[in-house]
């Protein structure tokens, strides 16, 4: 007997941007594949799922001059 799970809302697994692997040995070819990178669903970022963990990366933001703040002292 098999039960199955609907969800109002199924989920469409997304297919991955990049494949990442693990650098192969000296003197081998390829190496092992250890996760993959996802377009972030917000901004211009990508998720990454390495060895199970989840990751997310953004690009640096632009800085913005803060006025100095003058501290108590000498």
């Amino acid at each position: 007997m098999t039960t199955t799970t609907e969800n109002k809302e199924t989920k469409q697994k997304q297919a991955p941007a990049f494949y990442i692997f693990e650098n192969a040995a000296e003197g081998q070819q390829g190496g092992k594949p250890v996760g993959a990178a996802f377009a972030h669903k917000k901004g211009k970022g990508i998720t990454l799922v390495i060895s199970g963990k989840r990751y997310a990366v953004f690009p640096p933001k632009a800085k913005t001059e803060q006025p100095a703040i003058e501290g108590k002292g000498a």
